[in-house]
């Protein structure tokens, strides 16, 4: 499947999220670019909202260091009614659709929460309806293939953590689904080079200076900083 489509499969698999939305065709309000009018028959004459509509584009911004952002619009329909599901309520239930998640076509991708705007639209029918909604933005990360040569800083390390840790899903040694998600039984670890400089040579020796971040997904934040440290400290160890 294409990245549109993770992301869909992602939102419509997801029942804390479906289940505050409405329906069109039978099927979630979930929609990518642009919602249907709401005289389609698929709304079957019912409200079309709660509705999710999403967009993202794949543009490198190197000041965020991300290679894309993601766009999810949630609209619900300002009623008096004291039952009726609001966009704040939806918004962590978007959130955690995407939290420690990994998405895979033909590369890798991740998508770090950056901010949410709420807005208001006043619906241009007879009733003049208001439409409260919040815009979601997530930053996209790619996480590409980092195997250079021989002998490789990467997968040295890669394996490293491997032999420390046999559960963790370590990318570049382990293949992983279309869609993963890191949990506290199985955090997920990518490798990768953030810089490689030359250090020193001789006539048969060159030293390389390789500065390796290590991305550490899992759910559980004191897991999170126990595993670190220890990793930390077998290197200097090593």
């Amino acid at each position: 499947m294409i990245l549109e489509e993770l992301i869909y499969k992602q939102f419509t698999d997801s029942k804390a999220l479906t289940n505050m939305l409405a329906k069109f065709a039978g099927y979630p309000a979930v929609f990518s670019q642009t919602a249907p009018e709401a005289n389609q028959a698929g709304w079957q004459g019912k409200s079309q909202y709660p509705r999710l509509t999403y967009s993202y584009n794949l543009q490198t911004n190197e000041e965020r260091n991300s290679i894309g952002i993601l766009s999810v619009f949630v609209e619900c329909q300002n009623t008096e009614n004291a039952n009726e599901i609001t966009p704040e309520q939806i918004e962590p239930v978007v959130k955690e659709c995407l939290k420690d998640v990994l998405l895979k076509d033909s590369s890798v991708y991740a998508f770090s929460w950056s901010r949410s705007d709420k807005f208001e639209i006043e619906e241009l029918t007879k009733q003049h309806n208001l439409i409260s909604g919040i815009e979601i933005v997530f930053d996209i990360l790619e996480y590409t293939n980092q195997e250079t040569t021989s002998p490789d800083p990467i997968i040295a390390i890669s394996r490293y953590i491997k032999l420390m840790y046999p559960k963790c899903l370590v990318l570049g040694i382990d293949n992983i689904e279309s869609i993963t998600k890191a949990t506290v039984e199985n955090p997920i670890i990518y490798c990768r080079l953030e810089n490689l400089e030359l250090k020193e040579q001789s006539n048969t020796v060159v030293w390389l200076d390789s500065k390796i971040a290590i991305h550490f997904l899992c759910p559980n934040s004191s897991i999170r900083l126990k595993m670190i440290t220890d990793i930390m400290h077998r290197l200097g160890q090593d």
